[in-house]
């Protein structure tokens, strides 16, 4: 039989449960946003279904949930260490390309 090295001091660090307790918050937090969204699509559908479009403020809602399932289960599946939701740093750099930027000068020009 192979003998399987166990190192105490692996088990033993704080930082692997912290992450274990946010592992099972996420998993109960995510049970509950799956009920919310199934609530919420019933919504969507009356909607729909009197007024043959979505709703924004419910899709604009959806959008957010989506991104948090996403951010929350590549976490619990060791996808990303980053937390999601409200621990995520949500500050998005946005890059600017060079060739996208148009004098207002130039453009009044051209026309």
């Amino acid at each position: 039989m192979n003998s399987i090295d166990i190192d105490k001091e692996e088990i033993l660090k704080s930082s692997k449960w912290i992450r274990f307790i946010f592992m099972i918050l996420y998993a109960f937090v995510i049970n509950f946003a799956l009920t919310l969204s199934i609530g919420l699509a019933f919504v969507q559908f009356i909607f729909v279904l009197f007024t043959s479009k979505p709703n924004d403020s419910i899709s604009n809602i959806n959008s957010h949930i989506l991104e948090f399932f996403n951010d929350s289960l590549a976490f619990l599946l060791f996808q990303t260490e980053e937390k999601p939701f409200p621990f995520k740093n949500n500050k998005e750099e946005e890059s600017i390309v060079e060739g996208d930027l148009v004098d207002e000068d130039q453009k009044e020009t051209n026309d």
